[in-house]
């Protein structure tokens, strides 16, 4: 993994057993903790944001092939690159914290793989943080306790959180 995140070379991951998704882009950080990747959106074929996913629950990659590679239409993969604060994000608290000041951040946890919380984070701990949510309508409707610890990906700076922000009411 060394390597490809070096070359910042883009590659697939595959959750499965644990998930079942496959994301796709460039890792920028990879641990046992955390697995930082810059996204890559198959929609409009280029790279859009982040995701955190835990370390441990990636079990298979894969470097993408020539084919794949000729799928980017603007590798504007630069312009993600180096804007974290990397050598700070070795775990999902630190990530947080980082985030702290993000705008928006879209959240899935352990209990339910096909919903997620938008909203920005207003405390943190330890072992919790509180999300001032949006709803679908970007409209704020309440706060929402997470445990760290049942956190299995956040998104953040992709096309789809800013397109909430954008219509924040």
């Amino acid at each position: 993994m060394e390597e490809l995140i070096k070359n910042r070379t883009p590659i697939n991951i595959d959750l499965s057993p644990n998930r079942d998704k496959v994301y796709a882009g460039i890792c920028l950080k990879s641990n046992d903790e955390i697995f930082i990747l810059n996204c890559f959106n198959e929609e409009i074929q280029e790279f859009d944001g982040y995701a955190i996913i835990r370390g441990y629950e990636i079990e298979k990659y894969r470097e993408w092939d020539k084919e794949e590679l000729k799928e980017i239409k603007n590798n504007n993969s630069s312009d993600f690159i180096n804007k974290l604060p990397i050598d700070k994000m070795n775990n999902m608290f630190e990530c947080l914290s980082q985030l702290q000041n993000e705008k928006l951040v879209a959240i899935f946890t352990e209990s339910d793989d096909d919903s997620y919380f938008i909203g920005q984070i207003k405390s943190l701990s330890e072992n919790n943080l509180e999300l001032k949510l949006l709803d679908e309508n970007s409209k704020w409707t309440g706060r929402e306790m997470i445990k760290i610890n049942e956190i299995t990906y956040i998104g953040f700076d992709t096309s789809y959180e800013n397109s909430f922000e954008r219509n924040i009411e």
